[in-house]
């Protein structure tokens, strides 16, 4: 990311989908990529709550 892309947001493909990210002053120097998350958590086995 380079200080012209300041204030934009781009559209970053993440294996599925295009994930907008706004681009600020503190992410210049880094990818794009770092900032479109590409894995969900669903839950660990066995953790259901409430049933008893």
């Amino acid at each position: 990311i380079i200080p012209d892309m300041i204030g934009h947001t781009v559209a970053v493909h993440d294996g599925r989908k295009h994930v907008p990210v706004y681009v600020t002053e503190t992410m210049v120097g880094h990818k794009l990529g770092e900032f479109a998350p590409t894995r969900t958590f669903k839950f660990h086995a066995g953790q259901e709550r409430g049933v008893r």
